[in-house]
């Protein structure tokens, strides 16, 4: 039992190790992948912008000009642009020699000469170009840069919040050269993340957390099952042991009563010391019954499954009862047809009876009234104990059956009624128990009589 709950715990902690890698591999690759998207979608804003700024210095607007120039990224083959009369398209953006991208080039160098070439207007149109695929800048730096690398101008921002959000930093750049004159103009920007990829963060963060908990209470539980299942194997090497050691002085008892009963020249005496060797010989077969199987209540059920009639049981163990607590005035009531029969291991049912007949009279400070009911329903019997005890608090009979609870800490050991139940629990059978405090509680079996 105890290798089966590790093997679970092993598993459990296997998968959700597994759901946690696998999560953040997915998260990590959708971040690759939307990185790898956000910087393209940059880039082309980027180059737009540039090219709307040449369109704007030349006075000329997108729907109303000579000539449009249509950025290197701009995607070739488009029927509305190959036929429109005002835009030039020569050669493919690969190519080696792009004569739009020589006419801006050779633009830009022209304004950047005249010094129209205005960074705050550039930086402007990043901002506004597309919308809705760049967020919120946090932070932005745009430079330009002569041939040797010495800044002409620079257009800086940075928001009063930059700390608080969580952001990316964004780059791209554009080159212009001519016979004898080269610029760059360089764009750093620093744009606010998503919310979806921040709740995507959050969202991995409560699942590692919720795994991590998860885990621990496995452990605990590991925990709880182990220290249970020593108090059970404790309980059940002292269980054995108790009975094992009865053997000896029942074995003494049995050889003296019949050295007696030998002896003895009164009938009656001789008679009474006979009966009393035959019951000490019925209680050591029991105590090796149990010894031998007892561990196994389920197998002894069914080896030593037979039919008998459950008054006769019933009768032994009243009788057994009555002669344990002389000083009370006992009155059992039977309320089930004495032919009612039943199939089951008597000695295991006859326990079970003993140890519910024997608290309802022990706990139970007036005459003990002890009635037992049966009755069949298809192939299940019921079988229903009630007596006029003290009753049980209702917070008390959830852990009734727990082994080692007693609600009697002086003379309860806690071992009888989880006894009781192990056994009904091993023919496939229910026990249950209703009560009221200073009424009484009734006790309630429930067999498969096949």
């Amino acid at each position: 039992m105890r290798w089966h709950y590790k093997t679970i715990l092993l598993a459990s902690t296997f998968a959700l190790s597994a759901l946690l890698l696998s999560q953040g591999i997915w998260i990590r690759n959708s971040m690759v992948q939307r990185d790898y998207s956000r910087d393209a979608d940059f880039q082309n804003c980027f180059n737009h912008s540039i090219t709307n700024l040449i369109n704007e210095l030349m006075g000329k607007s997108e729907d109303n000009s000579p000539f449009k120039i249509e950025p290197l990224d701009s995607v070739p083959g488009n029927p509305e642009l190959e036929n429109a009369p005002n835009v030039i398209h020569m050669g493919k953006p690969t190519a080696s020699e792009n004569a739009s991208r020589l006419i801006e080039a050779a633009l830009i160098l022209l304004h950047i000469e005249q010094g129209d070439f205005r960074l705050t207007r550039l930086d402007s149109m990043i901002n506004i170009c597309n919308v809705g695929r760049i967020d919120k800048v946090i932070s932005s730096n745009l430079m330009l840069f002569d041939s040797d690398n010495r800044m002409l101008d620079s257009v800086r921002y940075e928001s009063p919040y930059a700390k608080y959000q969580l952001s990316k930093l964004y780059s791209a750049e554009r080159s212009v050269t001519s016979l004898d004159k080269s610029y760059i103009i360089r764009a750093e920007y620093r744009i606010a993340e998503s919310n979806d990829l921040q709740n995507m963060g959050v969202a991995t963060m409560v699942s590692l957390l919720a795994s991590i908990a998860i885990i621990l209470v496995l452990f605990y539980l590991l925990y709880i099952l182990k220290r249970r299942h020593s108090q059970m194997q404790y309980m059940e090497r002292s269980f054995h042991g108790a009975i094992h050691d009865l053997k000896s002085p029942l074995a003494y008892v049995y050889f003296s009563i019949s050295a007696l009963e030998e002896e003895e020249l009164d009938m009656r005496k001789r008679e009474a010391l006979l009966l009393t060797a035959d019951k000490v010989s019925f209680l050591t077969g029991k105590i090796n019954r149990i010894l031998q199987s007892g561990r196994n209540f389920k197998e002894i059920w069914k080896e030593r499954k037979t039919k008998f009639f459950l008054f006769d049981i019933v009768e032994q163990v009243e009788a057994e009862i009555q002669a344990m607590f002389p000083e009370k005035e006992i009155h059992f009531q039977n309320d089930f047809d004495a032919e009612l029969s039943i199939m089951a291991p008597p000695d295991l049912l006859e326990a079970v009876l003993r140890i519910l007949f024997e608290n309802a009279v022990k706990y139970n400070s007036t005459q003990p009234v002890v009635t037992t009911r049966s009755r069949r329903e298809g192939d299940t019997i019921i079988i229903e104990i009630e007596d006029n005890g003290y009753g049980i608090r209702n917070d008390k009979l959830r852990k009734l059956f727990r082994p080692y609870y007693t609600t009697d800490n002086k003379n309860g050991t806690g071992i009888g009624l989880y006894y009781a139940k192990s056994i009904i629990n091993a023919h496939s059978g229910k026990i249950s128990v209703k009560s009221v405090v200073e009424k009484g509680s009734t006790f309630i079996i429930t067999l498969p009589n096949v």
